[in-house]
């Protein structure tokens, strides 16, 4: 199945109306305050913020747990950025995770690589390893295949 269709299946698309409910916000928050990407899905928080409400009992699928950590955000003044507190930064429109929209996920390295690009790199790796076993048992077949371009030949001596 499409990892992007399967990422819809299993998001839970009412998070960001019950954050700006519960929050009073003019408009529903990205889905990327606590997702990798805005299609969400099951593995994808790794935002601080979302692994922060993760840690005060949100579970998926739980409007209510999704509130009961938004209160214990608010209660302990939390800040995911070290600056502002994460709910003083969702009702001013920013991003909890950091100031003008920044997050603190690295932008380097395996976490910065989506889905599709490891999708991508897997089949082209599972391609070039078929090839070159299949290239091999050609060659077993074959009696090992004829000498490289420019390799010496070996010649035999025979007695007579």
């Amino acid at each position: 199945m499409n990892p992007i269709l399967l990422a819809v299946l299993v998001a839970t698309p009412e998070f960001p109306g019950v954050i700006q409910q519960q929050l009073g916000l003019a408009q529903q928050p990205p889905c990327t305050i606590c997702h990798a990407t805005n299609a969400g899905g099951v593995g994808t928080v790794v935002k601080p913020f979302g692994i922060y409400l993760r840690s005060r009992g949100l579970v998926p699928f739980d409007d209510a747990s999704l509130r009961n950590a938004l209160l214990a955000d608010l209660a302990e003044r939390h800040s995911s950025s070290g600056g502002l507190t994460d709910i003083d930064a969702l009702k001013a429109g920013k991003d909890p995770n950091g100031t003008d929209g920044s997050n603190l996920v690295p932008a380097y390295g395996c976490s910065s690589v989506s889905p599709e690009y490891l999708l991508t790199a897997a089949a082209l790796g599972s391609w070039l390893w078929r090839r070159r076993r299949r290239a091999g048992s050609r060659r077993a077949v074959h009696g090992g295949g004829a000498p490289a371009p420019g390799a010496p030949r070996q010649v035999s001596k025979r007695n007579s």
